[in-house]
């Protein structure tokens, strides 16, 4: 044969794409995300031991400052990335009740 002679039939390899991650920088990102999450619900779990009704109001008083402060930095974080939600066009909504 000669070397500008095509040969009569080509046999391609086609392997299927690898399901999930295709390299290590995506596992990466999904595993940050994957934190992201139990970081959220972790906070959710820590305010669930808040419960200030059994405080006195001179504790409630002395604490007010700091209580005030963190409700505010919490509720500023919390619209941050649910505005950063919708600002990719989803929308928030809260789970049906069982």
């Amino acid at each position: 044969m000669r070397s500008n002679d095509v040969p009569a039939s080509v046999t391609l390899l086609v392997r299927p794409m690898p399901v999930g991650p295709r390299n290590a920088i995506d596992r990466l990102r999904s595993h940050d995300r994957l934190e992201s999450i139990v970081r959220m619900r972790a906070a959710v779990r820590a305010l669930d031991d808040v419960d200030v009704s059994g405080w006195d109001d001179s504790a409630l008083t002395e604490h007010l400052e700091e209580i005030s402060q963190t409700l505010c930095e919490l509720d500023a974080q919390v619209a941050r990335v649910a505005d950063a939600v919708r600002a990719r066009g989803f929308r928030i909504a809260e789970p049906l009740a069982a």
